[in-house]
């Protein structure tokens, strides 16, 4: 409770620092320019003190970078090899604050002014191509100047590098002019899954995240029950209940080995109550899914979700599951964990305090968890609350409150919240409140991002025992002379060319070393 009061009083001062983001790198590119000599090209998040290139043993220091697009020229001296991992470590101010703090919202970046943002995802996997994309979806457009409702994608520095403006991406999609069409989006390995939560146009849907202007596949099939937002399949007699709106998505593996579980407003699970969990072993979703759901994961036996408005996130043993309350009670809980083993609720925020209230009003089920799974947050009446992670003695999730804070957008209904790699929170509000950032507090304020494999770095060097290969091209011919010969006229430094220059051995670059060069290729 402390730090709550600590954290509270902190945020007094909320937007009256200058304070920037946590920084990291993404989009790292190589392209060689001339022998040992490569341009790194990179996105930053926010401004970076230092940006040091890592490969092998070897640290090269790029020096300061902008927030957004960064392109350097580096000469790997000494530094040789084929397809060569790298990496860049981007470091940034110590964020030394006690709470929280905004570095970022609507009215200073018009790209995080959404009417009415359902959604904000950001793809934190480092093995993928698009590492740092900055996903939103938008329900409401009629205040902010947006054309329809659909997704936007932004860099993470969030500039509009795909110059979409102010039209969404729909994939033919046909949402609706609807507050919940689409609702939220989910980053997989392999595709973007959207999810649509209104009663007229339920479903999900799958896009490719290489070309968003491309048509999103429907994952389901079937009709809209006098539309209810239940979809059923009747052929053959009987209808088959299929899914119905779905409010929250997660999706696990790729390809055929693709799994789907939603948060369905309407399916009516075993215990004879809505608002449950399922599965779909959807796989590659080449046919739309015509039958029941896969499995039942939580059949809210209990009636503990009531309210629809809710976030889905797995941990190692079960799903944390949050719902909108404006007061919440043991029987209607704003978050509670769901044992997939013991097939029983392990947690409940209401019950979890002992001084009674842990979330106390939850706004609409905003709901992230950190990277690392140590850190979780949850929207709060017109803050947000993180705890930090852990279990009990025996076993049971256990949340330590660390920090609570205002987050002074003009309207307190959060729908979502993520978290980037570097500890950066994202607040996704309606009602044209638009997006928000905060950075978390850290005294290491720095992220290292390795390089796709598909950006390896060859650098040529000498053959070992051959002297004379100056260009590195595991030859000692006439290149080698000119390379001398351009060194000796200031054409190029020697630090251009990964071979060593000084072929003579006497300290200089001149006349002697292209005759030892000559006498080599003679075989003298």
């Amino acid at each position: 409770m402390k730090h709550f009061l600590l954290a509270i009083a902190a945020c007094l001062a909320l937007g009256a620092t200058a304070q920037e983001a946590n920084v990291y790198a993404s989009g790292l590119k190589a392209t060689k320019v001339d022998g040992n000599k490569y341009e790194i090209s990179f996105v930053l998040n926010a401004p970076a003190t230092a940006v040091d290139l890592l490969i092998g043993d070897q640290t090269f220091n790029l020096g300061a970078g902008v927030k957004g697009v960064n392109n350097v020229e580096v000469t790997l001296e000494g530094v040789t090899g084929e397809n060569l991992a790298w990496s860049l470590k981007a470091t940034g101010e110590p964020n030394t604050s006690d709470v929280p703090i905004k570095v970022e919202d609507n009215t200073t970046n018009e790209n995080l002014d959404f009417a009415y943002a359902r959604c904000v995802a950001i793809d934190n996997d480092v093995e993928s191509p698009y590492f740092g994309r900055i996903y939103v979806t938008e329900s409401g457009h009629t205040s902010t100047g947006r054309t329809s409702n659909g997704l936007y994608v932004y860099n993470a520095a969030f500039e509009d590098f795909t110059e979409q403006g102010n039209e969404p991406y729909t994939g033919n999609a046909g949402f609706e002019a609807s507050s919940a069409s689409p609702q939220r989006v989910f980053i997989a390995k392999d595709a973007l899954y959207l999810c649509d939560w209104s009663d007229s146009h339920p479903g999900v849907w799958k896009a490719d995240p290489a070309d968003l202007t491309k048509d999103f596949t429907p994952i389901f099939g079937g009709e809209n029950y006098n539309g209810t937002g239940l979809l059923v399949n009747r052929d053959g007699g009987d209808s088959i209940a299929i899914a119905g709106s779905i409010v929250s998505i997660w999706v696990e593996g790729e390809g055929e080995n693709t799994v789907l579980y939603t948060f369905d407003e309407d399916y009516v699970g075993p215990a004879g109550f809505t608002k449950t969990l399922l599965q779909y072993n959807i796989g590659n979703a080449e046919n739309p899914w015509v039958q029941a759901p896969s499995a039942v994961v939580f059949d809210n036996a209990e009636h503990l979700e009531q309210n629809g408005s809710t976030n889905i996130i797995p941990d190692a043993t079960g799903w944390w599951i949050s719902q909108y309350r404006w007061l919440e009670a043991a029987e209607l809980p704003a978050l509670i964990h769901y044992n997939t083993s013991t097939n029983a609720v392990d947690f409940n925020s209401a019950t979890a305090d002992p001084d009674g209230v842990m979330v106390g009003n939850s706004q609409i089920g905003g709901l992230a968890i950190n990277e690392e799974g140590t850190l979780l947050a949850i929207a709060n009446n017109d803050g947000i609350k993180v705890f930090e992670m852990g279990e009990t003695s025996d076993g049971a999730p256990l949340l330590t409150p660390k920090y609570q804070f205002l987050h002074g957008m003009a309207n307190n209904r959060v729908w979502c919240l993520a978290f980037d790699v570097a500890g950066n929170l994202y607040q996704a509000n309606d009602q044209s409140a638009g997006l928000a950032i905060f950075a978390m507090p850290t005294d290491d304020n720095s992220y290292t991002t390795p390089a796709p494999a598909d950006q390896a770095i060859t650098v040529a060097g000498v053959t070992p025992g051959v002297q004379g290969d100056v260009t590195g091209d595991d030859q000692v011919d006439i290149a080698d002379v000119n390379a001398i010969i351009n060194i000796m006229l200031q054409k190029n430094p020697a630090s251009d060319y990964p071979g060593d220059a000084d072929v003579s051995g006497d300290g200089n670059i001149d006349i002697a070393d292209v005759n030892a060069v000559i006498n080599i290729m003679l075989g003298k």
